[in-house]
């Protein structure tokens, strides 16, 4: 796979310099950013509207403060520098979870560690239209934390690890979204995965973190790290689940395990719960094919791959409504670096990304 070196966009200082930030390298698409929010936000007026959904947001809104200061203090800088009210940008963030309106989806899994080379961490990222203009890889510095950065997959207009990141250490995460009932006042996964990026350097623990936290609930993260340990945890708000397993792990848009399934359920605004069966079972399959940890090359064949055979396509274009692969994300943590489309991945055109410039 030939890869051509890039530069992320580079973020530096405090929380809020680094969202208000955004908006001074993405200048020009300061009106889409704004056009983003305002249009999510008057689809989904009326659920905004509904009492039970104004006092779950403002008991959000008051629990992040708590829970993870530094990610308010981003969202502060975000909503200041796209000219957007904080409840706005808060609104918007959680619309994923309010009666599950979000249209993404995302394929994601890991390999650990072995002879020929690894761990990876691999996501298609499967998403609204719109994002492909806003997505851009941040690599974020504090000047606070010496010797630490980390490298996000995110969208202009959004916190952190809005999709996929790496820190310096090699700890690799990517999220799926999982429609569920079990959703109530916690952290947003967003937010849990850029603090776990700050403050982990193991997916040992990351998954203490993980069990310390009241999470929001909907979703799941998908870890490895540079020891080629890999874990999937699925996220709901009265429980969640782990699965730690060699060589791989893979998760889509359904929860698999006991504890979470029960609560999954797939709805009419989630078209990508249609494909999620069928899109697991061609990942399952073709990585217990694998003998050892596949090369990049393979990997990218497989996630640029369409329905053949009867398979389900994992580069999608439209299948799913408004959400289609925007993008594809190989992390390889013992390299500290990022290969990555910025498109879909069939079309062959990556770039890498070096976690420590």
């Amino acid at each position: 796979m030939k890869s051509e070196p890039a530069a992320p966009v580079l973020l530096i200082g405090d929380a809020y310099t680094r969202g208000r930030a955004q908006a001074h390298c993405g200048e020009p698409l300061v009106a889409a950013v704004q056009s983003a929010i305002d249009t999510r936000l008057a689809q989904a007026r009326n659920l905004l509207e509904t009492p039970s959904v104004c006092a779950f947001l403002g008991e959000q809104a008051r629990l992040l403060q708590i829970l993870d200061p530094e990610s308010a203090a981003e969202v502060n800088g975000i909503s200041d520098g796209f000219g957007r009210s904080v409840d706005s940008v808060l609104a918007y963030l959680h619309l994923g979870i309010l009666a599950d309106l979000a249209t993404d989806g995302c394929s994601a899994w890991s390999w650990g560690t072995s002879a020929s080379g690894g761990p990876l961490l691999v996501k298609n990222r499967d998403y609204r239209g719109e994002h492909a203009l806003l997505q851009r890889v941040f690599l974020h510095r504090d000047p606070s934390r010496q010797g630490k950065a980390i490298l996000c997959v995110g969208s202009l207009g959004s916190p952190g690890a809005f999709s996929s990141g790496m820190n310096a250490h090699g700890f690799a995460l990517a999220d799926t979204h999982v429609s569920t009932r079990d959703h109530g006042p916690g952290l947003l996964r967003y937010f849990l995965m850029t603090r776990l990026l700050w403050n982990c350097s193991s997916v040992e623990e990351a998954l203490r973190t993980i069990a310390d936290v009241p999470h929001a609930g909907g979703g799941t993260i998908v870890m490895t790290d540079a020891s080629g340990a890999c874990a999937a945890v699925e996220l709901g708000h009265r429980t969640h689940a782990v699965e730690t397993c060699t060589p791989y792990v893979v998760r889509t848009n359904h929860f698999l395990s006991p504890e979470c399934a029960p609560s999954w359920f797939p709805v009419a605004s989630d078209p990508m719960a249609t494909s999620t069966k069928g899109r697991y079972a061609r990942l399952r399959s073709w990585l217990a094919a694998q003998d050892d940890c596949p090369p990049l090359s393979e990997v990218a064949t497989l996630m640029g791959a369409h329905g053949e055979d009867g398979q389900e396509a994992l580069c999608r274009h439209g299948e799913d409504g408004d959400a289609r692969t925007i993008s594809c994300s190989i992390f390889a943590p013992a390299e500290l670096r990022l290969y990555f489309s910025s498109r879909e991945p069939c079309a062959g055109k990556w770039n890498s990304f070096d976690c420590r410039l």
